[in-house]
């Protein structure tokens, strides 16, 4: 899409690095697929060629849609660079969020529909399991989650860490308390305002206001949750204060999935998944 691009405007490869302040070899392996445009050098593009982001990568004006922008990326190079590549994908999300209407523009949009994925969507349910990379995608009425795992450099060491161990078994061990996904349904619902004691989630989760205290205490020691004192004229309360924590969020519905969910795969590619040793 690049070289049609240039071309149709007459431009060189060298007049568009210029332009853009990069070498004539970054332009090249841009048009070869050899690399890729950062998220913030794709925006620039679009606006040097005066089209939009999907277009730039091949995503509309009629060019097969985003599984093909995304095969267009991974063509041509060999095995390691596909995996990187694909984790770089998702990572660039980040930087493209942080700059579009969803964040800049958060208040407007609650007003919006909800974003659901399509019920129709290919591959509702895959994944890929290797020694070296883990892909994971469900969409569903229950769930819609994407996960990605690579090796790391300290090869999972923390895994074998007593420490590390102790922190790990105290957050799973607060999860399987009694009450406390019940708690945690409410504090995470619009329902439940930002600041809020624990006789208000009892009151609207049915739970003793004692045994709501000891759940949001510990809730505060391993997620995103705050305590503090509000000095009344009748004495002290404790005020607790959590927006919700997406990645306790996230465990819970890949755990959901794991027990719960559907056992049907759209597709499925496993290879193991020991990812612990290798090269």
């Amino acid at each position: 899409m690049l070289v049609k691009l240039r071309t149709a405007k007459g431009l060189t490869q060298d007049e568009v690095a210029q332009s853009l302040s990069v070498s004539n070899k970054t332009v090249s392996k841009w048009e070869n697929s050899a690399s890729m445009p950062d998220l913030p050098m794709l925006m620039e593009l679009s606006q040097y060629f005066g089209v939009t982001t999907d277009a730039l990568l091949g995503i509309s004006d009629g060019n097969g849609g985003i599984d093909e922008a995304v095969r267009s990326v991974l063509t041509g190079v060999d095995r390691k660079e596909q995996i990187l590549r694909a984790f770089e994908m998702e990572r660039a999300f980040f930087p493209a969020a942080a700059e579009s209407d969803m964040f800049l523009h958060g208040l407007e949009a609650k007003s919006l529909e909800d974003a659901y994925p399509s019920d129709d969507m290919l591959l509702w349910r895959s994944q890929i399991s290797a020694s070296d990379f883990f892909k994971f995608t469900v969409a569903s009425d229950a769930v819609n989650l994407s996960v990605t795992l690579l090796r790391n450099k300290e090869n999972f060491a923390w895994l074998g860490a007593r420490d590390k161990q102790d922190k790990i078994v105290k957050l799973f061990r607060f999860l399987s308390e009694e009450d406390v996904l019940s708690v945690l349904y409410f504090s995470h619902s619009t329902k439940c305002s930002r600041a809020f004691t624990a006789d208000y989630i009892s009151e609207n989760s049915g739970i003793s206001v004692e045994r709501v205290s000891v759940i949001l205490r510990s809730f505060c020691e391993v997620g995103d949750c705050r305590c503090m004192t509000a000095h009344l004229a009748d004495g002290d309360v404790d005020v607790y204060e959590c927006d919700g924590d997406g990645i306790i969020l996230s465990l819970l519905s890949l755990a959901y999935n794991k027990m719960c969910g559907s056992t049907f795969y759209q597709y499925y590619n496993s290879d193991g998944c020991k990812m612990i040793g290798g090269k």
